[in-house]
């Protein structure tokens, strides 16, 4: 049975024996651009990569995963959050150029049989390979997304036989934004000799191994992980890995699973577990692939350090990494909390409202559950009394509110986290924002939304949102110029970042469900 045990060093000092979390003073290897935003303005040609730490790229295999079609997010992808990976693989089902890189075909090589066993993929396969060959742009289509689960274990021994020598193999795709300085710190923590699969669960019932790390938010392998999976168990005695050479090689004993798993990623984890041992060590919510405008922010995860974003567009990623290399330079590592001024840019004490606008708040006050009171009016009736049902709930941070039409009562909702939110598109028709008003307009079954925030909770976790900053930087959605360092330094709200250890599961626990992230540990 392989120990799945992180380096603890003697300075650090958890919570409490059976807490997940700790607090672990770390060094940052990536920090902003110092005095960026003043000398932007006099050199526009800023280097974002500048103070990147190269060096750890010996150690840090870094694999970005692609496919035919996918060009301009894989293109806009290179000259941002991974433009700074001079090593990096770039791994697809085409080989072609994308800017300076050349993508790595790893179906290239499958064994005949897959062709046999999934004619409509493979069909599509040769397709692109055609459309490439006669110059003709590729698109993309349902049979060529289907590929994608055929490289996950290709890209896995292609990243194994380039950099042997790696202590960590690191698999991202086009549209996951990454916190480089989070990675360094937390891979500076553990062992990589060790067997580690590190990732954010997803649930896969019917499988012997109820999670396993969702690719969307990245899948984090140490070398002593994928030395086992590649070459086999080594002799104790001799300590030389069995070569597998000689058996029968992992992509034609698992082809049958992966044939027949529409998720690459789940089918990863049972050969990860049966060739290895190892299960999936959960280090969610580090680890954990919200959307831009979805990330969860409340006092629990405030402090907690942030690594990934999924299904971040383009135009998301050229603004996000932006903001990340020219905000005001600290040495505090990334945490939830640190991205507030960032997805949250009009909120302050004076204004926190946006109309037309959802910020995904879910859960329904206690007045639409509780007997009804004809003292007291429903949180339902309008904003001001959504706004008021928050401000009595100590759990909530934010709520939304959908105007009543003449069909469809109003709706209140709360939030217990802090969101960014988006856009609702909508014809006011007339409608004052100063009043508590219900109204029709829109398209057919749309209604207006406006959400609010409840500044007061939100200011003692940390945030104030009221400050003039140093500069001025576009906010996530693109519509605002926002000072950099609005309010005060939100990190400076946390002594020091909150970590958490991974959580595994054995065969068979929780299945069919996500977990709690207090419940077992592994060590």
């Amino acid at each position: 049975m392989p120990r799945y045990s992180f380096r603890v060093r003697p300075h650090v000092q958890p919570f409490n024996d059976s807490s997940r979390r700790y607090s672990w003073p770390t060094k940052s290897f990536f920090p902003p651009i110092p005095e960026a935003r003043h000398r932007a303005g006099k050199d526009a040609n800023v280097d974002l990569c500048e103070g990147f730490p190269t060096h750890l790229l010996s150690r840090i295999q870094v694999v970005m995963k692609t496919g035919a079609g996918d060009h301009i997010k894989a293109k806009n992808h290179l000259a941002t959050v991974t433009s700074c990976i001079e090593n990096l693989i770039v791994v697809s089902d085409l080989a072609e150029d994308i800017g300076s890189h050349t993508t790595v075909d790893v179906l290239a090589n499958l064994p005949p049989s897959y062709h046999t066993r999934n004619p409509a993929e493979f069909e599509a396969y040769a397709e692109i390979q055609q459309a490439h060959t006669n110059g003709k742009l590729v698109s993309l289509t349902k049979p060529g997304q289907r590929l994608d689960r055929f490289k996950f274990l290709p890209m896995i021994e292609k990243a194994f036989a380039m950099r042997p020598s790696a202590d960590w193999y690191v698999f991202i795709e086009t549209d996951i934004y990454y916190f480089w300085d989070t990675l360094f710190r937390l891979l500076d923590q553990i062992d990589p000799s060790e067997l580690h699969y590190l990732g954010s669960p997803a649930p896969k019932k019917g499988y012997p191994v109820p999670y396993f790390g969702y690719g969307g938010a990245s899948i984090v392998l140490s070398h002593g992980l994928v030395e086992r999976l590649i070459l086999g168990e080594k002799d104790t005695e001799s300590h030389v890995a069995d070569n597998r050479t000689t058996s029968e090689p992992l992509i034609e004993k698992y082809q049958e699973l992966i044939s027949f798993d529409p998720c690459g990623d789940a089918s990863l984890s049972t050969i990860i577990r049966e060739q290895t041992g190892a299960r999936l060590e959960s280090l969610h919510p580090i680890i954990a692939g919200y959307e831009v405008d979805k990330i969860k922010v409340n006092q629990e995860q405030w402090c907690i350090p942030l690594l990934s974003l999924h299904h971040v567009q383009p135009e998301q990623m050229a603004r996000l990494w932006q903001w990340e290399r020219k905000r005001p330079y600290n040495e505090d590592p990334i945490l939830h909390s640190t991205l507030l001024p960032y997805t949250n840019p009009t909120l302050t004490r004076t204004n926190s409202t946006r109309d037309l606008w959802d910020n995904f708040s879910i859960h329904p006050p206690p007045s639409s559950s509780d007997p009804p009171n004809q003292n007291t009016p429903s949180a339902h009736e309008s904003p001001s009394h959504c706004a008021s049902a928050c401000a009595a709930d100590p759990d909530c941070l934010q709520y939304s509110y959908t105007y009543a039409s003449s069909d469809d009562p109003g709706a209140c909702r709360l939030g217990r986290y802090v969101h960014g939110g988006k856009a609702v598109e909508f014809a006011m028709n007339g409608y004052d924002k100063n009043k508590d008003k219900n109204i029709d307009g829109g398209e057919e079954g749309e209604r207006p939304t406006m959400s609010g925030w409840d500044v007061e909770k939100i200011a003692k976790l940390g945030f104030y949102g009221d400050g003039d900053g140093d500069g001025m930087a576009e906010s996530a959605d693109g519509r605002y110029k926002i000072p950099v360092g609005n309010g005060r330094d939100v990190s400076a709200s946390c002594p020091n970042a909150v970590w958490v250890r991974p959580e595994t599961w054995r065969d068979g626990e929780g299945e069919g469900s996500f977990p709690s992230w207090h419940g077992r540990v592994d060590w």
